[in-house]
């Protein structure tokens, strides 16, 4: 293991740790915000047409590491149901994801990107999510306000989704770095790790003891070589022995 140049960061349950997540909670919201409703949808109604509408889409696109980008995806349906809103749809979105699902920061991760900057190792984040790169954006700067990360990656902005080397390669063109001097930390053992390694990128895989609430864990170990960390503070340890 090598002390890296730039170390990239998933934001789902890796930065960020979701203790819930509510979609009938948040399409309610939404529809609260509602000035007109020509269709006369109610917030159950929405709730259900937006979720499988959502669901086909992952079904069919994700098999080809392909993303949906949510922000319009929701304006093609408002608009097809005659709904507007008192509130712009930008923060339409985020006040949707906010109800959806709180955050909070990850034990420790604060001290660890500030021992990033100590170090002088630059930082960023890549994160597959169908919602908007802006409003994850904000998010992140809400949860996170003393980051350094140089740019914030949503796949909704970049058509590829992780495992696919695409959107890591157009974070390592934005950045100036060569996959050598990378690393990608993360906890999703396809997207994460075998996605980074595929990429040339040297993977950690932040394994924290929290279940995570919207995906199954892992079955299977990562086919690649990586670095397993249960802890921010453990990698911290691991970082310093590489000055």
């Amino acid at each position: 293991m090598y002390k890296p140049e730039m170390i990239f960061f998933d934001y789902g349950h890796t930065l960020c740790y979701e203790p819930v997540q509510d979609y009938r909670a948040g399409w309610t919201a939404v529809l609260s915000h509602a000035v007109e409703n020509r269709s006369g949808i109610s917030a159950e109604e929405l709730y259900g047409l937006c979720t499988g509408t959502y669901r086909k889409l992952y079904d069919e696109m994700r098999p080809l590491e392909l993303e949906t980008d949510g922000f319009q995806l929701d304006a093609t349906i408002y608009d097809s149901l005659g709904l507007k809103f008192d509130v712009s749809l930008e923060e339409l979105e985020y006040i949707r994801w906010s109800v959806t699902e709180p955050i909070f920061p990850m034990e420790g991760i604060e001290p660890f990107l500030r021992l990033c900057s100590d170090m002088h190792i630059r930082t960023a984040v890549i994160s597959n999510l169908s919602f908007s790169g802006d409003v994850l954006r904000r998010r992140i700067n809400e949860a996170l306000p003393y980051h350094s990360f140089e740019f914030i990656l949503a796949s909704s902005e970049c058509v590829f989704r992780k495992p696919s080397e695409w959107i890591f390669r157009r974070a390592m063109g934005m950045a100036g770095v060569r996959p050598e001097n990378c690393w990608f930390i993360g906890d999703d053992v396809r997207c994460d790790i075998e996605g980074a390694a595929r990429s040339g990128i040297w993977p950690v895989w932040y394994k924290s003891p929290l279940k995570c609430t919207y995906k199954p864990e892992a079955k299977t170990p990562p086919r690649c070589q990586f670095t397993r960390v249960s802890s921010w503070d453990e990698l911290g340890e691991i970082l310093r022995g590489l000055i």
